[in-house]
């Protein structure tokens, strides 16, 4: 399984969505994306909704969120994210 990085913490509206959305389309199916950002993004989360992506978000502190996305109904996304950001 490969995890794709995206950290887009303190980047302006829209670009953590822009970004976001582009690494969606080239997420494959045994890929995981792992994406750091400073607040619960909550549009982003209905666009990989609609696009059929799973995911798990964890805020480590304040600022600091944690979201795993993929398309593969057979990662654990709860153990991954608990290995991802310290949970």
């Amino acid at each position: 399984m490969k995890v794709l990085e995206l950290d887009v913490r303190g980047l302006e509206h829209p670009e953590p969505l822009e970004r976001s959305v582009a690494m969606f389309k080239a997420l494959g199916e045994g890929e995981v994306m792992h994406l750091r950002i400073h607040r619960y993004p909550v549009p982003l989360l209905q666009i990989a909704q609609k696009r059929g992506l799973r995911f798990e978000a964890y805020e480590a502190g304040e600022g600091d969120f944690h979201i795993l996305f993929t398309q593969n109904p057979d990662i654990d996304l709860a153990a991954l994210l608990k290995e991802r950001a310290g949970v």
